[in-house]
């Protein structure tokens, strides 16, 4: 009596368990999906810096903005998994300004490849004039040692000339650093928009498991899956356009040498797959 007494204790004990963790776990999901969609919007709130009137508006700010975006998208990478059914963090509506939709992704790819260039050009334009510091105007020698030197007018003129340089230096550091950053974002971004539009235009069409539930997915998200592939399909070639796409090439061509050769060329074959996605 008693070892049958302990047997269904036993038993009880164990399916409590078994309730207690599975709460846990669909608590622990419901606000790690909480915060994920918090984290998310921070692409939203947060626009990526345009084209500055001058080289010294706003520096930290700017590059803190960059760098908190690149670092949203890399968790994104991270979070979606490496399995063919990913976690789509993004829909897949295009052509709507709110949300977190592949119309983001693509307008953040967009400003991304034109902050990168413009940032190219500064960081040239900052190197030549370090080298050519005497070159400069009294008074734009004037206004950038003013930025390390409180007291210009007791400065010499060699004083002031070497004030000016260092501040360029400094300038064209910080640029460098931001056109690191620029390049890490459209490398994500590239694999963020790659892997879900592979996910909508070919796992969605058909039955799948979820990647929670486990279960297979009902008839009637599966055929609201396939009108959402068939529009996605027929818009992606008027937003991501032969042109467009060419300039992401163009991009990764121009980090062809050094140490980011490997992950231009993983993001070049990228844009062909995308390519052949859409063409398919």
């Amino acid at each position: 009596v008693v070892s049958t007494q302990s047997t269904g204790s036993s038993g009880i004990n164990a399916e409590y368990g078994k309730q207690w963790y599975q709460r846990r776990v669909r608590q622990l999901q419901s606000t790690g999906t909480q915060l994920q969609r918090h984290l998310i919007n921070l692409l939203h709130d947060l626009n990526l810096p345009g084209k500055c009137t001058s080289v010294d508006t706003d520096l930290e700010i700017q590059t803190l903005k960059i760098q908190i975006i690149t670092n949203v998208t890399s968790y994104c990478v991270s979070a979606m998994g490496n399995s063919n059914v990913i976690h789509a963090l993004f829909s897949p509506e295009l052509g709507v300004k709110k949300g977190n939709s592949l119309n983001l992704l693509i307008s953040l790819l967009q400003k991304a490849l034109e902050g990168s260039s413009h940032h190219s050009d500064t960081y040239s334009q900052l190197i030549h004039k370090a080298m050519h510091v005497n070159q400069l105007s009294t008074e734009e020698q004037r206004e950038l040692a003013g930025s390390i030197m409180v007291d210009i007018d007791k400065c010499s003129a060699i004083q002031r000339a070497k004030y000016a340089e260092l501040r360029l230096e400094q300038l064209a550091d910080t640029k460098d650093k931001e056109l690191s950053l620029y390049t890490q974002l459209i490398e994500s971004l590239v694999y963020l928009l790659w892997r879900h539009v592979h996910h909508y235009t070919v796992y969605c069409k058909e039955p799948c498991l979820d990647h929670v539930t486990g279960e297979p997915t009902p008839k009637r998200l599966l055929s609201s899956n396939k009108d959402l592939t068939k529009q996605l399909t027929k818009e992606l070639p008027l937003h991501l356009t032969d042109p467009f796409l060419k300039k992401i090439v163009d991009f990764c061509s121009s980090k062809t040498t050094g140490s980011g050769s490997m992950t231009a060329s993983f993001t070049s074959a990228l844009v062909r797959r995308i390519r052949k996605l859409i063409t398919a």
